[in-house]
Order: C-alpha cells, then structure tokens, then sequence
C-alpha cells in the first residue's frame, strides 16, 4: 500500500484572521501587544494568560521571533528568527513554559521577565509566539497536511530616558479629484529617531475665503528607527473648480506635529 507523506504548513490566523478549519480552534492570549518603557539596566516581570476555548486539549508550543515593518508603511509585519534583526529585544526576554498543554477550556499564564542592559538606548522589539496544530487537510495532490495556527504577544521596549521621536513630512504630492476620481494625497515620511513611529494625520480643505469645504483622516504610515515609507490616502468628495487650500497636520506622538499646506486647482 502507498504511503501517504505528511507534510506541515503554517497558517498565520493571528495575522489574517482566517482558518480552513472552521471546526478547529486555536487559543487566545490576553495581551496582543506589551508596550514597556524600561530604564537601562531594569528588570521587568509580567504574565501573558493562554486560554483554550476548545473541548479537546490542545499542545502549546511558545518561542520567541523578530518583527520589522514590511516596506510601504501599512503595518504589515515580516517575522524572522530570534535575535536576526538590528533591534532586537529577544535576547532580553526569558519566559516559561516553552513546550505545554493547555487543557478543554482551560487557561495557563505564561510568564516572562525582560531585562534591559544598561548600555541600551533607543527602542527594541520581539514577539512570544504560542502555537498548536490546528488540523490536517489533503492538498490537491492527495498528500496530507498539517495546519498550525498560532497567536503573537508583540513587545515594544522603550528605553526611558533615551529615545529620540524625531521625524520629518519630506514631501506631499496631491492629485485633485476629478469626476470619478477621489483626491489622493502622497505622503513621504522619515523616521530620524531611535523609535517607532506610527504617523497619524488629517486633513482640512478650504476654499479662497477660509470656508471649510471638506475634512478626513489620512492613513498611518509604520516606521522603525532611521527608516523612510511612502504612503497613500484618498479623500473622497467633490469640489467646485478653482483654487484650493489643503491644510495637513501630522502627529508624530507625544504631543509633537507636523503641518503642511499645499495648495491644489480643481479642474
């Protein structure tokens, strides 16, 4: 009789928040994103609680990886092995269990301690991964497969007195709406800090007199440290023809802003 081979694929659930397997579950975690701002040489302990909301019992695999920004700006992450990256926080992290069971809809804390060294400034990161097997399937080719889902804690370490929030709007580009067409606003952006920044704004429309004609919020743009992203955001709306001011404030965080005005002709 043929043997079947038993391959293992990963399926990122936590990311896209689907599953093939709709009858199986995988665990939640109860803290998705640990932000710390830690002093140099400081110690840090707290617990992450696993839960299992299944009937069966399920094996817990938890292990640490690296996380960057995908190039673009949206917040799209790129993981990599522990320790691969520039600012990696992994080395400092230590936490228990590694390899577990979590039994039918039961909880388990995992706890981990971070230990900053005393030369560190800046902003680190990692993540503590908690994964199980979701199920097997077989591929179009017969063969079978197995699925596992997994679920990330991301951690941002902010070094205290350290960090340098510094940034600069290097250009915006604006097409003006035309029929159809929404306006689109390009915006550049560079990170010259040692920490993250997620660059929020809005944006404000007037005409020659100073009356608002319209207003909306622009996309994010994600940026790590001494990193630059080009991101687009669209108003949708209509304007009546002649010269426009569109008026653009960022916020970088931590009460810090950017403001532009450029100033647009609608066709």
């Amino acid at each position: 009789m043929k043997k079947i081979p038993l391959i293992f694929i990963f399926s990122a659930i936590f990311l896209t928040g689907y599953s093939p397997f709709t009858h199986a579950s995988t665990i939640r975690i109860s803290n998705p994103k640990v932000e710390l701002e830690l002093a140099p040489g400081e110690t840090y302990s707290g617990e992450i609680t696993t839960e299992n909301p299944d009937e069966e019992e399920v094996k817990l695999k938890v292990y640490l990886e690296d996380w960057v920004y995908v190039a673009g700006g949206s917040g799209e992450k790129k993981f990599s092995p522990a320790g691969s990256t520039p600012l990696s926080a992994s080395k400092w992290i230590t936490y228990t269990p590694s390899d577990t069971k979590l039994s039918p809809f039961g909880k388990l804390a995992a706890r981990y301690t971070v230990t900053v060294p005393p030369d560190a400034k800046g902003a680190y990161y990692s993540v503590l991964f908690f994964e199980t097997i979701l199920g097997s399937a077989q591929n179009e080719d017969g063969v079978s497969v197995l699925v596992a889902g997994r679920v990330g804690a991301l951690f941002l370490i902010h070094v205290k007195g350290t960090t340098q929030r510094e940034g600069e709007v290097t250009s915006v580009k604006i097409t003006p709406p035309e029929g159809n067409k929404p306006m689109e606003i390009e915006t550049a952006f560079k990170n010259s800090g040692n920490v993250d920044i997620a660059l929020s704004g809005n944006l404000l429309i007037m005409d020659q007199d100073g009356t608002v004609l319209g207003r909306g919020d622009l996309n994010k743009i994600y940026t790590f440290p001494q990193s630059s992203e080009i991101r687009k955001s669209q108003w949708i709306g209509r304007l009546p023809k002649g010269p426009h001011q569109v008026l653009l404030t960022y916020d970088l965080g931590q009460g810090k802003t950017i403001v532009k005005e450029e100033v647009i002709q609608v066709p």
